[in-house]
């Protein structure tokens, strides 16, 4: 079947080569305005989202033993938050591997954050895959942000 549509499309470019090849430019100009809004509006979502920052640090000082990380999320954006998820990663200082259990625990915050606006809180570790003698002398980061707009 698919042999007989390439031979009609093939004899319709013989037999109109000046149509057939304007078709084929409006169309190819067609797919390239969609393809270009499309990226635009992946590229604009991006950047709104790199505006959320999320951070994390172990913090005796602000935060008690049994929830020991600091979390803070601050709204760099021009859009209301209303959600941000995220996972946390684990190293020992010197290696590349992450202790946390990747998918054990989400954290996320659902206070609604105005453009401009902080938000701290204290959460638990992440349930790591070995023991560490020294929980404060490891390094966490955020990995997996999503964030969700009003």
């Amino acid at each position: 079947m698919k042999w007989v549509v390439i031979a009609i499309v093939l004899s319709l470019f013989i037999i109109f080569p000046k149509k057939m090849f304007g078709g084929l430019g409006v169309l190819v100009l067609a797919g390239s305005a969609v393809g270009g809004f499309l990226y635009y509006q992946d590229w604009a979502e991006k950047k709104v989202v790199e505006a959320v920052s999320v951070s994390v640090e172990y913090s005796l000082g602000f935060c008690d033993e049994s929830s020991p990380l600091k979390m803070t999320v601050e709204n760099f954006s021009d859009k209301t938050i209303t959600l941000v998820e995220w996972n946390i990663i684990a190293h020992q200082v010197g290696f590349s591997d992450d202790l946390a259990i990747p998918g054990y625990q989400i954290y996320s915050q659902h206070k609604v954050l105005a453009p401009n606006v902080r938000w701290s809180s204290c959460v638990s570790l992440p349930k790591l895959k070995r023991d560490v003698d020294k929980v404060s002398e490891l390094v966490f980061s955020i990995k997996d942000k999503d964030v969700v707009f009003e």
